[in-house]
């Protein structure tokens, strides 16, 4: 069953051509920004700004809870890091004396972190494997006060402080759009009508194409639908969705 929760978003090669024309535009004034409405369009965003500023990969992660830890699929919101290197990267980032979530815990400022070694090998070219021997972490705090992390690593020179400062009003514009538009909505208590109707369609085996086509929506915004629920229900995958809302009482 797909896993509904993924922050990896597949780049085509037309929308690689995009990606590299709004490299040199101003990402957060451009109508890039403006026309932003699901979690493609925010993927495209993030990396522009990896490209714009020299970056091979970049990561956007909710800080988790305590008592459940970094659980990839949940915290994992967007990312170019192949779905492979899920689990290794959420041990690493939350694992040992130096781990970025505890440096996370003591500020909020953005620092730059040496990455772990068991995520380097040399001579790789995917995920962490092809960024350099360290990575900068960009502290980001949510109107409701929730915590979340940008990462960006490759292969360059780590960024002064004007650079840092730059990646940071970047990140933090399009992080705040994001937010408004998608994260504020999937962190609701409760699912709105249209998740509700689009989880109703999922449980009688309707894929997102065809979802997308009884509700006149792109299959993009579907998704987006399926993955909002599923993190407000702590679902793992469509299944699990599913089986929580039939429990719930929220589909028949």
């Amino acid at each position: 069953m797909d896993k509904v929760s993924e922050g990896h978003v597949s780049v085509t090669p037309s929308e690689n051509a995009r990606l590299n024309m709004m490299v040199g535009t101003s990402l957060h004034m451009g109508p890039e920004m403006d026309r932003a409405i699901n979690r493609t369009d925010f993927f495209r965003l993030f990396k522009a700004v990896t490209r714009a500023y020299g970056f091979d990969v970049f990561l956007l992660f909710r800080h988790p809870d305590r008592l459940l830890g970094l659980r990839p699929h949940h915290d994992f919101l967007l990312t170019d890091l192949p779905e492979e290197l899920f689990a290794t990267t959420a041990l690493a980032l939350a694992g040992g004396a130096k781990e970025v979530l505890g440096s996370l815990s003591s500020t909020t400022m953005p620092f730059i972190h040496d990455l772990p070694s068991d995520l380097i090998a040399p001579g790789a070219t995917r995920g962490w494997q092809k960024a350099g021997s360290q990575i900068v972490v960009l502290p980001m705090h949510a109107p409701d006060s929730k915590r979340y992390c940008l990462l960006f690593g490759g292969l360059r020179d780590m960024p002064d402080r004007r650079e840092i400062a730059d990646l940071l009003l970047d990140g933090l514009r399009i992080f705040n759009k994001y937010y408004a538009r998608l994260l504020s909505q999937e962190t609701s208590p409760s699912l709105t009508a249209r998740e509700t109707e689009v989880v109703r369609w999922t449980s009688e085996g309707k894929t997102s194409a065809e979802i997308a086509i009884i509700l006149g929506l792109s299959e993009h915004t579907v998704i987006s639908h399926v993955t909002a629920a599923a993190r407000k229900l702590n679902a793992v995958n469509r299944a699990h969705l599913i089986a929580i809302a039939v429990k719930r009482g929220l589909v028949g």
